[in-house]
């Protein structure tokens, strides 16, 4: 994937993980994207070294 591919990618999570949290989603939800979130950022950091 690309950067700006993992860029797009981690804006529609941060999105979709905000509107979860709006709508009080289930924790277990709230915290399954939150990692996959966490990952991403990662394999973007790593992108951009």
């Amino acid at each position: 994937m690309s950067s700006a591919e993992l860029f797009f990618e981690i804006e529609r999570l941060r999105a979709h993980m905000y509107s979860l949290s709006d709508f009080n989603a289930d924790y277990s939800e709230l915290l399954k994207v939150s990692q996959e979130l966490d990952r991403l950022i990662i394999l973007y950091y790593k992108a951009l070294s």
